[in-house]
């Protein structure tokens, strides 16, 4: 969904973090076979809008999709 050309909320899945953890991410390529390029949301919704933690939010990776679970529609405002 868009208003005023900005995104309201994106579609997103958890993956494990590697680290003991999961990172909340986006697809944001197909890269076939089964993987996927995905990019951190690592911050929070507020009435202006995302704010980006600096660190982890935006990192992008490649994963396999059969890591990706819990899909749900998360908002960017609040």
């Amino acid at each position: 969904m868009k208003s005023n050309g900005q995104r309201r909320s994106v579609e997103v899945f958890d993956t494990p973090s590697g680290l003991g953890g999961s990172h909340t991410v986006e697809v944001v390529e197909d890269l076939g076979n089964n993987k996927v390029k995905v990019r951190v949301w690592y911050g929070r919704a507020t009435a202006a809008g995302w704010e980006a933690w600096k660190g982890w939010d935006g990192y992008r990776f490649e994963t396999d999709r059969a890591n990706l679970t819990n899909k749900r529609s998360m908002p960017l405002f609040k």
